[in-house]
């Protein structure tokens, strides 16, 4: 496959300018008016240099195929647009309307995204642990929507579990450990 700098026999670095003679001088030689060979190959040479003309003397255009040539020398394809008419592609199997976002927004990729995204999701929750402590605060809650265990000490006067009283005298001098107990076994308080 011939890029368009190889049919009309310019490097990628030609101006304007060199560009425009170098057309010239093969329209000269290959326009079935001007040409002393009249043959389908003439035709088709002399098509093939019309459009390669046409995208490089643009300078829009000829960004755009830059920027397809260069991915088609890395991947071997080209991104080409969906449906009728919203691309071109030349007699050089090269399409010039180069679209970044194209395929991004399809289904299928939207798909694909999300499932990767709760994969992710998921692995991290396991690596941090987060997942564990979700299920243990499911399980801790009743069906009235209580929760089965609450924050409590172990007073070993009373040799009962008792809520926090952070305004308590005796609970801030102690300064106990707290743990989560089952609700039935915590003594309220009165004070």
């Amino acid at each position: 496959m011939k890029s368009y700098y190889e049919t009309l026999g310019v490097s990628s670095t030609a101006s304007k300018d060199e560009i425009k003679k170098i057309y010239r001088s093969l329209v000269m030689k290959y326009h079935p008016d001007t040409s002393n060979v009249k043959s389908k190959a003439n035709e088709t040479k002399f098509k093939q240099i019309s459009e390669a003309y046409a995208v490089l003397s643009d300078d829009k255009k000829r960004r755009q195929f830059d920027l397809e040539l260069e991915e088609f020398k890395k991947f071997g394809r080209i991104k080409r647009p969906q449906g009728g008419g919203s691309g071109r592609a030349g007699a050089h199997g090269m399409a010039y309307k180069f679209h970044v976002l194209d395929g991004i927004y399809k289904p299928k990729n939207m798909i694909i995204g999300l499932a990767l995204g709760f994969a992710t999701v998921a692995t991290l929750k396991s690596a941090l642990g987060i997942e564990e402590e979700e299920s243990r605060m499911q399980k801790n809650k009743k069906e009235d929507g209580k929760t089965k265990l609450v924050e409590a000490w172990y007073n070993k006067q009373t040799r009962q579990w008792e809520q926090p009283a952070p305004w308590n005298e005796h609970f801030r001098k102690l300064n106990p450990p707290i743990e989560l107990v089952d609700r039935n076994k915590v003594r309220q308080s009165t004070s």
